[in-house]
């Protein structure tokens, strides 16, 4: 009986002290592959338009580095379908729990187009996260309504702005 209640006052005596909120671990940083998609415009015009779909998504534009024609969020939590730890060849949507990423947009001139370029960085706890590229892709959907001219002419063919 003495040694139960013993044990008792040990773990109770471990589980209050203050050493259990110290900092011991930070989360790493890593960046996903990019999503990309090319646009016949400029690029001060795609970059407003970027931005106006970042925001409309209901993302904060924490930097815009106009040297570098890059854009960056404000850091928002994952979601249970935006990045997966790969275990044992199989992803587990659940592990990211407690994790941040920020989106990065970077536009730049190819040829007579412009190409953009989003990806995420994540700050992680459990591990390196790789992204499942929703929201990549969901920004360059609404990114491509943006875009997309408001004179178009369909046809047999498909689509064609004007």
């Amino acid at each position: 009986m003495k040694l139960t209640q013993l044990s008792l006052g040990f773990i109770l005596l471990v589980l209050s002290s203050p050493a259990c909120t110290k900092v011991i671990a930070y989360g790493a940083v890593s960046e996903t592959k990019p999503v990309t998609h090319t646009y016949l415009s400029n690029i001060q015009t795609t970059q407003k338009q970027t931005q106006r779909a970042l925001v409309s998504l209901g993302y904060q534009i924490m930097d815009t580095d106009e040297s570098r024609n890059r854009i960056l969020t404000g850091w928002v939590p994952t979601t249970s379908d935006s990045h997966y730890l790969e275990y044992f060849n199989r992803r587990d949507y659940g592990a990211g729990a407690g994790s941040y990423y920020q989106l990065v947009a970077d536009v730049f001139q190819e040829g007579n187009q412009v190409k953009v370029s989003v990806c995420t960085t994540i700050k992680s706890i459990s591990g390196k996260l790789t992204s499942s590229r929703v929201v990549e892709k969901r920004l360059l959907a609404k990114l491509d309504d943006f875009m997309r001219s408001p004179q178009i002419v369909i046809t047999n063919v498909g689509m064609q702005e004007h």
